[in-house]
């Protein structure tokens, strides 16, 4: 008997995502770490890494980038996202259009274009 099925273990990573959302709602709501956005780009590490495969709706990498993107668009973290992806790109630049890229191959919007914009003009 198989446990968990392609459609339930996905079910299942998305209440993860949002459980981890409500439980620390408080500080996701007045300030994101960047560390939490450096975790949730973690998931897509192979892809920035090596550009290849692209990460597809569904995956681990696109439920961490649509975690990113409910966190970016709550309340006023959309600066501080922001800003904690710069410093990603500044530190991985050599990956950054990977990383610029992600958001678009999962097919949700963050609210700003991540390309190296050091004061994060939304």
């Amino acid at each position: 008997m198989e446990l968990c099925t392609n459609g339930s273990y996905k079910l299942l990573r998305i209440i993860g995502i949002l459980m981890l959302l409500l439980s620390s709602a408080p500080f996701v709501l007045a300030y994101i770490e960047c560390s939490t956005v450096s975790q949730l780009f973690s998931a897509c590490s192979i892809f920035i890494s090596y550009g290849t495969p692209d990460p597809i709706p569904g995956s681990p990498c696109c439920d961490a980038m649509l975690g990113l993107s409910i966190i970016a668009n709550s309340g006023d973290n959309k600066q501080s996202v922001c800003r904690c992806i710069m410093g990603l790109l500044q530190n991985y630049s050599t990956n950054a259009t990977a990383i610029g890229t992600l958001p678009g191959l999962c097919g949700i919007s963050l609210g700003f274009t991540i390309i190296p914009n050091p004061q994060c003009i939304l």
